[in-house]
Parts: structure tokens; C-alpha cells; sequence
């Protein structure tokens, strides 16, 4: 009993350090159809979520991203990338998970809300600099949930 005690605590204490941040939906011709809401983004480290800033967060150590979805199409088979978005092209994130099914319950299905998880290493090698992070999770079809927030890098 003791043991689940600790159990219970430090879980609730590891969720409750996760910040909710700021969030946008990716850009879509206008028209498209959104296949997701997309309700809440966590970022562990975020201390600067509360004043609406870009999460800080270091290089060399890991960071851990939460959101909450509802998709609107089903998937027996997710992929999820981040990218570095800018205005020319697309940049994938290096070093993480992209078989979203390891993160999140699958198959998914159509109006169910979940959550995905996932952590990732911040490498020494990125650049110090603030970034536009444009998240992407989709299935075959290529019906996706997409979102993005803003990170800064710091030496």
C-alpha cells in the first residue's frame, strides 16, 4: 500500500509540472475540412507557459509533450513528426518516436477523446533560437491532426 502511495504521488506530481501552453491550428486552404480538434498542449519544461512565451527549454536534455485530441477519422496505424516550420520548408525533428501508436491508444476512433505522449531529446547539436514546432499526427489516409506552438533552444 505504501508503495502505490508513492506510486499516486509522484505520477500526480510529474503531471502537474507539465504546462498547459499556447497553441495554434496548422494553415489549410480555406474550405478544408478539419479532420481534429486538437484541446490542450503540455510541455515539460514550460515554466514560461503562464505569461504565454515560448517554452525554454535546453539542449542536451529531454522535453515531454502531451496533447489531448479528438480525431474525426479512424487510424489502425498513426505516424507523428514535429517539424521545425518556417516560411520555405518543413524541417523534421531528428531523434523521435514516429510510430504515434507506441504514444497513444490505437486503433483510433472517430470522435473518441485521447491523449498522445511522448518524450523527446533536445539535442546539443540544434541551433539557439526560438522556433515555430509544427505537429504532425496522421494515418493512412492522410487525415491528420496538426498544431503549432513556439519553442526557444538555449545553450
Amino acid at each position: 500500500m505504501k508503495y502505490y502511495a508513492l506510486f499516486l504521488l509522484f505520477g500526480f506530481v510529474g503531471y502537474s509540472v507539465s504546462e498547459v501552453i499556447q497553441f495554434r491550428n496548422c494553415d489549410y486552404p480555406e474550405g478544408t475540412k478539419l479532420n481534429c480538434t486538437v484541446h490542450e498542449v503540455r510541455v515539460n519544461p514550460c515554466a514560461e507557459a503562464s505569461q504565454e512565451k515560448p517554452c525554454r527549454l535546453q539542449r542536451g536534455e529531454d522535453a515531454s509533450i502531451a496533447f489531448d485530441y479528438t480525431a474525426d477519422f479512424e487510424g489502425s496505424t498513426l505516424e507523428s513528426r514535429a517539424y521545425w516550420a518556417s516560411q520555405v520548408i518543413d524541417l523534421p525533428f531528428v531523434g523521435m518516436e514516429t510510430n504515434a501508436c507506441a504514444k497513444t491508444v490505437c486503433p483510433v476512433q472517430p470522435g473518441q477523446k485521447q491523449t498522445y505522449d511522448i518524450k523527446i531529446p533536445i539535442m546539443k547539436s540544434y541551433p539557439a533560437r526560438t522556433y515555430d514546432v509544427k505537429w504532425r499526427m496522421w494515418n493512412a489516409q492522410n487525415q491528420e491532426c496538426c498544431f503549432i506552438f513556439a519553442i526557444k533552444l538555449q545553450k
